[in-house]
């Protein structure tokens, strides 16, 4: 089953060249503002998360974001209920081609399995 996902920004989606990198952008940003699930601490992710500066963009590696993904990984962030509004604003990087990616306070990040 496809996985549907979408961020919306006041009231309309967002227009992404989506990939697994957003994905998982939008699974750490919900884990890390619920700050529950396994992938909600940020040092448990990387084991040297030394150089994540809380200012600076959350680095996502292709392999982590390949990983995170996953049926069983999303299954236990609170992407899994269907969606998640966040209430702080989060950014990432893409590791592999150097895409930025900000998540406001307020995005509606929506993620549901279906036809």
């Amino acid at each position: 089953m496809p996985l549907n996902t979408q961020i919306i920004r006041n009231g309309e989606p967002m227009k992404l060249h989506w990939g697994n990198f957003h994905i998982a952008a939008m699974a750490l940003a919900a884990a890390f503002d619920a700050k529950e699930g396994p992938l909600g601490d940020m040092t448990k992710i990387y084991e040297n998360v030394d150089h994540v500066h809380p200012y600076m963009p959350f680095p996502i590696a292709r392999s982590l974001a390949f990983h995170i993904s996953t049926y069983h990984v999303l299954a236990v962030t609170p992407l899994n209920s269907g969606g998640y509004v966040l209430k702080y604003g989060h950014s990432f990087i893409d590791l592999v081609d150097g895409e930025a990616l900000e998540l406001l306070p307020g995005d509606e990040l929506v993620a549901y399995r279906g036809l």
